[in-house]
């Protein structure tokens, strides 16, 4: 995700214990929401009249069946092969997915590591709310779905959101990060369980809003969006959580409550992409030095953490793909070392993600913490 100087945190999150949460009060269930968003087929009977045969739900299938028939082979097959081999490891160890400066992208999240009991996300674009399809017109609606495929082009082309335009699409609406979120979730074959909305108290303990009126009441500084889903009727529940906040050295407040949630976090491995080198820079500190410290894993492009920061005495380090330059927006973030450590040595990468999204173009660096 491409970043301006402020920063959108969005933090999905998977609970590591939790009991089954209770069927949604709507007379639309969260379900049938996901899937009607994502162009996913629907029980009619499960749709008030105005929205069956909405022909803006024909594009919207249309749009997505698209777009995962040239996504899947090209990109998420590859990546779940070699994710299987070279991620094993890393996998095992996670019981909490952290995303930063990831936005709504639980698609390359859940592809990396499908069975973390929590995934956390964070940007400045709001939470936003559940989509009512109850009470929503044919207009409404309708806007919706077309604001939803102008959101997500570039992220299923290019494997990462542009901030500005995010910024234009879902401030400006009411729609925010959540409808994104569900239709990954439910294009990823998943089924929607429930969605909450959440918050950060003060001490970082996560705390459910007030939505009695169809609109959260968040009192503090940090909001939220939490869904629940699962893979099948058998399996365990999961959970995504998205944060909307300002993760800049300024932003104390945020910050505080944000380190103290993710401090408690059990198996934390990050995961960094399109990070718009901002953990380059002195003015992210806090946030570098959080996810140095507390995760056992980092699986990120050179737009995360830069390589520097790395040391022989803590890290093992794996690289993967090509390291040459940054896309002429970030020249200026070049990193020698990290160009000579990929001359010594790398492994193959059979797909291509972040800003040099193009095959042959990209690279990942894995770092497990030393025991």
């Amino acid at each position: 995700m491409r970043w301006n100087s402020g920063i959108a945190l969005i933090c999905l999150i998977f609970l590591p214990v939790f009991a089954m949460p209770a069927e949604s009060e709507q007379s639309i269930s969260a379900d049938t929401v996901a899937r009607y968003i994502s162009g996913l087929p629907v029980e009619e009977e499960a749709l008030p009249p105005a929205l069956r045969n909405l022909p803006d739900f024909r594009a919207q299938r249309a749009f997505f069946e698209s777009r995962w028939s040239e996504l899947e082979p090209r990109r998420l097959d590859p990546m779940r092969k070699w994710a299987s081999g070279e991620l094993e490891q890393a996998r095992n160890d996670t019981e909490t997915l952290f995303y930063p400066f990831g936005g709504p992208d639980f698609l390359h999240a859940f592809t990396f590591f499908p069975n973390a009991n929590r995934y956390i996300h964070f940007g400045l674009e709001p939470a936003g709310i559940m989509p009512d399809l109850q009470t929503m017109n044919k207009k409404e609606t309708s806007d919706m779905l077309t604001l939803i495929r102008k959101s997500l082009f570039a992220v299923l082309e290019w494997s990462f959101f542009r901030t500005n335009d995010m910024k234009v699409d879902l401030i400006r609406s009411r729609m925010g990060a959540a409808p994104l979120i569900l239709s990954f979730i439910a294009r990823s074959g998943n089924e929607v369980l429930k969605v909450d909305y959440v918050e950060l108290d003060a001490d970082g303990n996560l705390v459910t809003v007030d939505a009695t009126s169809g609109k959260p009441v968040y009192a503090g500084p940090v909001p939220g969006i939490r869904v629940f889903f699962r893979k099948s009727e058998d399996a365990a529940p999961q959970e995504v959580i998205y944060f909307s906040l300002d993760v800049s050295d300024s932003a104390y407040g945020q910050n505080k409550r944000l380190h103290s949630f993710i401090k408690k976090q059990r198996g934390l491995v990050t995961y960094l992409k399109a990070a718009s080198y901002l953990m380059h820079y002195a003015s992210f500190n806090q946030i570098r030095g959080l996810i140095l410290e507390e995760s056992q894993h980092i699986l990120q492009t050179d737009s995360g953490i830069p390589y520097g920061y790395f040391s022989k005495a803590n890290w093992d380090i794996t690289l993967y793909g090509v390291y040459t330059r940054p896309i002429p927006l970030f020249r200026n973030r070049y990193q020698a070392d990290l160009r000579s450590a990929y001359l010594k040595s790398a492994q193959p990468l059979p797909f291509g993600i972040g800003y040099n999204y193009r095959e042959g173009t990209s690279n990942l660096m894995l770092a497990s913490k030393k025991k």
